[in-house]
């Protein structure tokens, strides 16, 4: 497949194609801001594109600041007029001495129009020296405008030149010299190179704010390569082995050993995108066969886990304590795969007794967020019968539910690792723009506030791995977790995401207004305080939230039920030989402890509404020292009649049940250390 290298170029140039001479950046890229660290020439900008109005030299050259086009992996160019440029894009670049008289270091690749020959060069200091790595392509005076994309791989560069009307290939070129290792971009330009020349360049996205996706580049692909498939001996030294399948052997490599070989091959191999996490990951081929062959109150295995393993895990669990532990489908993705949990407590059937929510892997390519709620799990079952644990059985129903996004997950583990944040979901639009990589975050698509942030990390556009979907609650998987939420009506909730050391407390959106007082902020900081804290190692914080964001779950949670609803922002996303899980996991335990504690000391709040209330349809709740600023209209539980809430103090609250029909009864109870019940009668005091 000779067109994997221009797909996204290709899906690029489509729609660029339709705007003349503007084009939508694909994920993971934006247009170099042109802040000049250093020029020789004037040069003007309109809009991205960057001209050479009036030189002042032979060499003329606009380096642009470190700060606003840092090095990076691949610079992406498009240049308008091609057949008068006579201009190199540089990379690595560094400027020396002083104005009047500088002297640049670095690389560069040349277009020259006028000759239709592009190469590489390289600037020592005091003169330009033409690398011998050139090409020449006829016809490229025709060519309206062009593209070039370069990457660069430590010492080793590739270089691959586009039509970008017509998205034909035109050349290709690979160089290697380790002089330079770091520098900034910037633009050459030669004397004569008149004014209509543009030149635009765009490079991958910074990192985003700590604990977002690191969405982007790819930079490794997987390449399948036909059985007995000759393979040059520089090619076959950049591929690295990885599976065998059954008419062809599956090598993971980067994207010089992916050049190196379409240069070599014209057919005989296929190439897709990232590399199946199951193939970097040495220890899951062998815990996944032991899940298999072991009993199937023994397949629990440790370590992080594709949804078989999941799977497995859950129903280990249950089968180890059929009396308190069962499984439940919550729901089905969109390529029809069950969303499982693990319900534990007592008499599992009562809907009156407090729940707690524990979910995991909204963003499947954050591996480690399914562990903690699997190791909470266990850990309740294994614990049972020491006294706290008991009271919790005693007193609570907690749900686990350690994988949402399990297509997402399938996908992250056995098709590439470029993908796995968003789920599957391939509309009409992203089948229009022929995507790839497609889906929606699922974490922007909760209906609180869906949509009222617009920003690279809460996108309306398909092609960004921040998509928020369609419309408010669209996915069948957000559907699902709604409908779990209105089933329990949870009373605390953790929601697992990584990485960043970070609790996020509700209200995470901008502009949502918390509550007066906010149970959820009273209770943060003795969350916070029962985490161990280790010598070296990053403290978590309680923070409102990491950037701006909408539609998450904490929040709907929050504002449907008043669940103390938190999303823990764990250390990392991948354990390694640094990042040890089991030693993460234990010391994320104590956020849902001292949740369950927390409510059984008190003070918290359990009501029980009149039955006749209940007979009319829902029974509102409410409590009149507590202020919901932004409309929240809490119900009891349809079944129970019962509410549950985590209170700030003790001391005199004021509780009213409304029915549907308008009637309402009232009391006031004082509530001090502990738990207390009110029981709301139509006929007793206080009734209106």
């Amino acid at each position: 497949m000779r067109a994997l290298w221009g797909l996204v170029l290709g899906l690029l140039l489509v729609a660029g194609s339709a705007r003349g001479t503007g084009y939508p950046l694909p994920r993971g890229e934006r247009p170099v801001s042109w802040q000049a660290a250093a020029t020789v020439g004037e040069w003007s900008t309109e809009g991205e594109g960057l001209a050479l109005t009036r030189p002042r030299a032979s060499r003329n050259f606009f380096i642009v600041e470190q700060a606003a086009a840092p090095s990076a992996s691949f610079v992406r160019a498009r240049i308008q007029n091609v057949a008068r440029a006579d201009l190199a894009i540089l990379f690595r670049t560094k400027v020396r001495a002083t104005a009047p008289v500088f002297s640049l270091t670095g690389y560069g690749f040349y277009v020259d129009g006028r000759r239709e020959t592009v190469g590489f060069v390289r600037n020592d200091g005091t003169r330009s020296d033409d690398s011998g790595v050139r090409v020449q392509v006829r016809g490229l005076k025709k060519v309206a405008e062009l593209e070039v994309a370069l990457y660069l791989a430590g010492p080793a560069f590739a270089a691959h030149v586009y039509d970008a009307r017509t998205k034909e290939e035109l050349a290709s070129l690979a160089w290697s010299d380790p002089a330079f290792s770091e520098g900034s971009l910037g633009v050459y330009a030669h004397r004569e190179q008149p004014a209509e020349v543009k030149v635009t360049l765009s490079v991958p996205e910074p990192p985003p704010p700590e604990g977002a996706a690191r969405d982007g580049l790819v930079t490794e692909w997987t390449v399948r390569v036909a059985r007995a498939t000759p393979l040059e001996a520089e090619v076959r030294r950049r591929l690295r082995r990885i599976g065998r399948e059954k008419d062809a052997d599956v090598y993971a490599t980067n994207e010089l050993g992916l050049h190196l070989l379409r240069a070599s091959l014209s057919t005989g191999y296929e190439a897709t995108p990232g590399v199946a996490y199951r193939y970097k990951d040495a220890t899951f081929e062998a815990r996944l066969a032991r899940a298999r062959t072991a009993s199937p109150r023994d397949a629990f295995v440790d370590g992080i886990k594709d949804p078989e393993l999941i799977e497995r895990a859950l129903r280990a669990l249950a089968a180890r304590a059929p009396q308190r532990a069962r499984v439940i489908e919550v729901g089905r993705t969109h390529e029809d795969r069950p969303i499982l949990g693990l319900v534990i407590g007592e008499a599992l059937d009562d809907r009156s007794r407090p729940a707690v929510l524990l979910c995991g892997a909204h963003h499947a390519n954050e591996l480690v967020t399914p562990e903690p709620p699997l190791d909470a799990a266990r850990w309740m079952l294994e614990h049972a019968r020491e006294p706290r644990v008991a009271r919790w059985l005693r007193s609570f129903h907690v749900v686990f539910v350690p994988l949402v996004n399990v297509d997402g997950s399938h996908r992250f583990w056995h098709v590439s690792d470029s993908d796995g944040r968003t789920n599957q979901r391939r509309d009409e639009q992203a089948v229009e723009l022929g995507l790839t990589e497609y889906g929606v975050d699922l974490n922007r698509n909760y209906p609180f506030q869906w949509g009222n942030v617009d920003d690279r990390f809460n996108s309306g556009d398909p092609r960004s791995p921040f998509f928020r979907g369609p419309s408010a609650g669209s996915e069948p998987e957000v559907q699902a977790m709604m409908k779990l939420g209105e089933s329990w009506r949870f009373v605390a909730m953790v929601s697992y995401h990584a990485a960043a050391s970070r609790l996020l407390v509700p209200y995470t959106v901008e502009g949502a207004r918390q509550p007066r007082p906010s149970a959820a902020w009273a209770v943060a900081p003795e969350m916070i305080k029962a985490i161990p804290e280790e010598k070296g190692k990053k403290r978590y914080e309680a923070v409102r939230n990491l950037y701006p964001v909408g539609g998450t779950d904490q929040d709907w949670f929050h504002a449907s039920f008043g669940t103390l609803a938190y999303l823990v922002e764990l250390p990392f996303t991948t354990p390694g030989p640094r990042k040890p899980l089991e030693e993460m996991v234990e010391a994320a335990r104590p956020f849902w402890q001292v949740l369950m504690d927390r409510f059984l000391d008190g003070p918290s709040l359990t009501v029980q509404v009149p039955g006749s209330f209940r007979e009319e349809g829902p029974v509102t709740v409410a409590i009149e020292e507590i202020s919901w600023p932004n409309g929240e209209r809490f119900t009891a539980h349809p079944d129970s009649g019962v509410f549950h809430t985590y209170l700030t103090e003790a001391g005199s609250y004021t509780v009213h049940a409304t029915s549907t029909s308008g009637r309402t009864v009232s009391r006031t109870v004082e509530v001090g250390a502990g738990r207390a019940l009110v029981t709301l009668e139509e006929a007793g005091a206080g009734a209106q």
